[in-house]
């Protein structure tokens, strides 16, 4: 597959709401050439090693509203949004499987294989107010990478598709909580009076969803790993060209320049 075809063709786990789908398709013809070959097993392992502040900032590069807020603002509120995610985990820990929750909310769980549209791939969406795809082309190709690169000892034994619709329940929960939740109440003033506009920060959904998932799941690493896992299985230089972006964000706090 050529670079061009992997930009065109992959969409992120991160953001996979339509309302992130143009910074996706922005991040994806932005990205850097990767500066030398990696092996999938590598990257996994030293992306296992970052902590949060540097996915906070990742999430945040992705937001539309990045450059209004200084390194330490996006921190404070990446903690907030991780917070969030946790406290909903806990309170529907313990009741079985993600796909029994998804059950139990009424929820219908669709697992086409790819979408019917074509274009960019997608590897779960939520569509209010009740209906959840897991496309599973994106899911087999991680499994089986994970099973080929010998990741289980790295990520574990659970399924990708488990973690990508933990993920996708999360975004369900904010629509029914969305009066209260915070990640849907807390906004930032684009103009000043008398033209106000309030607008969502929707980087926070994301960065509350990715710590949902890891905690209602079990899993011992953040689901934002699953970004470069997954884009591996569509297009491998594209996905070593993420994770140097990912990675310097762990070194400087500023990641790569576009």
């Amino acid at each position: 597959m050529k670079r061009e075809d992997g930009r065109k063709l992959f969409r992120a786990f991160l953001g996979n709401s339509r309302e992130m789908a143009g910074e996706q398709r922005a991040m994806a013809e932005q990205m850097a050439a990767p500066s030398r070959e990696r092996s999938l097993y590598s990257m996994v392992e030293h992306l296992l090693s970052l902590d949060e502040t540097a996915w906070y900032l990742y999430a945040w590069s992705r937001d539309p509203l990045e450059g209004r807020f200084s390194r330490e603002q996006k921190l404070a509120y990446g903690f907030r949004a991780a917070e969030c995610g946790r406290n909903e985990a806990q309170l529907i820990l313990g009741k079985t499987d993600v796909w029994d929750i998804a059950a139990g909310m009424g929820l219908k769980v669709l697992t086409p294989q790819v979408p019917g549209g074509g274009g960019h791939v997608i590897f779960a969406q939520y569509q209010e107010p009740d209906s959840i795809t897991i496309f599973m082309d994106g899911a087999e190709r991680a499994q089986k990478l994970i099973r080929e690169e010998k990741l289980e000892g790295l990520l574990g034994n659970r399924a990708v598709e488990d973690v990508l619709l933990a993920h996708e329940l999360f975004h369900v929960t904010e629509y029914r909580k969305k009066d209260s939740i915070f990640t849907q109440t807390e906004k930032v003033e684009l103009w000043k009076k008398p033209f106000s506009n309030r607008s969502r920060i929707l980087c926070l959904g994301e960065i509350a969803g990715m710590e949902f998932a890891r905690c209602l799941t079990g899993i011992t690493f953040t689901p934002y790993v699953l970004d470069v896992l997954m884009m591996y299985g569509y297009d491998k230089e594209a996905a070593t060209a993420l994770y140097e972006e990912i990675a310097a964000f762990a070194g400087n706090g500023e990641g790569k320049e576009g």
